[in-house]
C-alpha cells in the first residue's frame, strides 16, 4: 500500500519524504504529486494514506490555489474513503474556516511549524498502516536459514506485524512479504499461512526451502515444486493398524502449465545456482521438476516409516512438514490465492541425514520462488 505525498513545495515534501523513509516506508511506496494533474494520475495506486497540502497548483508551473477541498471530494468519489488523510499545512490561520469541512471527511488537520505534532500524528498512521498494509504476494519460510537468501538477494525490511516475522520487500513494481513461521510443522503453517491471507491479501502465496526425498523418485540436491499436497498422518487407528485417509489440494490448474514451463527453461539450474556462495552443492546437478508432496507433524528418519507412507500415492516424491497446511490455507480461503510451494531434496528421510545441502537447497528455491512470482505477475 503507497503513501501520496501531494505537496508542491520542495522543501517541505524532503522533510515529510525524509521522516518517512525514517518510519520504514521505502521509498517506491512514495507517489510524490506537485499538482492537481500528478494528484489525478497517482489515483490509479492503491493508496492506503493522502498527505495532502491544502494549497496546490493545477498544473505544471501554475500558481499555488486553495485545492483542498477538491482533493478530498476526489478522494472519496474515488473510491479511497478508507485510507488515512492527513492535511500538513504552513498555513495555521486556515484552519477555523476549514476545519469542520475536513474532518467531516476523516481528515487531521495539522501544522507543519509544529514538527513533533505532524511526526507524532504520522507516527500513529503508520502503525495502523502496517497492521493493516496488503501485498501482492507473500512467501513463507519455516526456518530461518530458509529465509535467509531472499534477505541476502532482495533489499528489503524486517517488520513484526501482531506477532508476525516479516521481510517485506518487492519484486519487480510488486510488494510483498517472506513470513518467518514461529515453528515447523503442520499446525503453525496452517494458522500462520492462514492469518496472513486473510491480513495481507495476498493474489499469489509461496513457499520455498528444503524438504526430504523418496528414494528412485526424487534425487539428493533436485528442485521439486509442488503439483498436489497431502497429509500423510490423516485417517485411524483400528484393531489392525492404520487406516490411511489422505486429504489432498492440488496447485492451480492455470497456474500449473506456467510452472512447468519454468522448469523446463533452457539453463535453469544454472541460473538457480548463479550467486551461490554459501557451502556445499550436490554432486551432479538433478533437473528440476513437478512432485507431489506429502506432510505430516513428525520430522521421519525411519525406512520403515517411510516404506508405508510412500505407498498411499504412487507418484508421491517428497516428504516435508508444512507444504499441505499452506495449500490448504490458501484454498479454504475466500480469495483463494493461487500457491506455488518449492523445495530441495536434502536428505532421502533416513538416519543418513545431515545439513551439507541445507544452504544450497534454502537458495535455489528461494531463487526459483522469485522468477515464478515474477512470471506469475508478468
Amino acid at each position: 500500500m503507497k503513501v501520496m505525498l501531494i505537496e508542491d513545495n520542495d522543501s517541505k515534501a524532503k522533510a515529510i519524504y525524509s521522516y518517512l523513509q525514517k518510519k520504514g516506508v521505502v521509498a517506491s511506496n512514495i507517489v510524490r504529486a506537485k499538482n492537481m494533474t500528478d494528484f489525478a494520475a497517482g489515483l490509479q495506486f492503491d493508496i492506503g494514506l493522502f498527505i495532502i497540502d491544502l494549497q496546490l497548483p493545477s498544473v505544471d508551473k501554475g500558481a499555488a490555489t486553495q485545492n483542498g477541498k477538491a482533493i478530498l471530494e476526489t478522494i472519496v468519489k474515488a473510491g479511497k474513503a478508507n485510507a488515512f488523510l492527513l492535511a500538513i499545512s504552513s498555513y495555521p490561520n486556515d484552519f477555523p474556516d476549514l476545519r469542520e469541512f475536513y474532518e467531516a471527511r476523516g481528515c487531521i488537520l495539522a501544522n507543519y511549524a509544529n514538527t513533533k505534532g505532524w511526526q507524532s500524528t504520522l507516527d500513529s498512521i503508520i502503525i495502523q498502516l502496517n497492521r493493516n498494509v496488503d501485498f501482492d504476494f507473500v512467501v513463507f519460510c519455516a526456518l530461518q536459514e530458509e529465509r535467509n537468501p531472499y534477505v541476502a538477494l532482495l533489499e528489503g525490511r524486517q517488520v513484526t506485524r501482531a506477532g508476525i516475522d516479516c521481510f517485506d520487500v518487492s519484486i519487480g513494481a510488486k510488494n510483498g512479504t517472506v513470513v518467518l513461521m514461529p515453528k515447523m510443522g503442520l499446525v503453525n503453517a496452517a494458522i500462520t499461512a492462514s492469518l496472513c491471507i486473510e491480513r495481507f491479501k495476498p493474489s499469489v502465496v509461496g513457499m520455498s526451502g528444503i524438504c526430504g526425498g523418496f528414494k528412485d523418485r526424487a534425487e539428493m540436491g533436485q528442485l521439486l515444486v509442488s503439483s498436489m499436497a497431502y497429509e500423510y498422518q490423516s485417517g485411524k487407528w483400528t484393531a489392525d493398524g492404520f487406516r490411511h485417509e489422505p486429504y489432498q489440494v492440488g496447485t492451480d490448474p492455470q497456474l500449473l502449465p506456467r510452472l512447468r514451463a519454468l522448469l523446463n527453461t533452457d539453463q535453469l539450474l544454472d541460473e538457480l545456482e548463479a550467486g551461490f556462495r554459501g557451502g556445499k552443492r550436490p554432486t551432479t546437478q538433478v533437473k528440476p521438476d513437478l512432485s507431489v508432496f506429502t506432510s505430516g507433524s513428525a520430522v521421519i528418519a525411519d525406512q520403515r516409516h517411510l516404506d508405508q507412507i510412500q505407498v498411499i500415492h504412487r507418484k508421491v516424491g517428497a516428504l516435508d512438514m508444512e507444504i499441505f497446511a499452506v495449500h490448504q490455507a490458501a484454498e479454504l480461503s475466500p480469495r483463494r490465492p493461487p500457491c506455488i510451494c518449492a523445495k530441495t531434496v536434502v536428505d532421502l528421510c533416513n538416519s543418513g541425514k545431515d545439513d551439507d545441502l541445507h544452504s544450497y537447497g534454502s537458495y535455489i528455491s528461494a531463487k526459483f520462488m522469485l522468477k515464478a512470482i515474477h512470471d506469475f505477475f508478468r
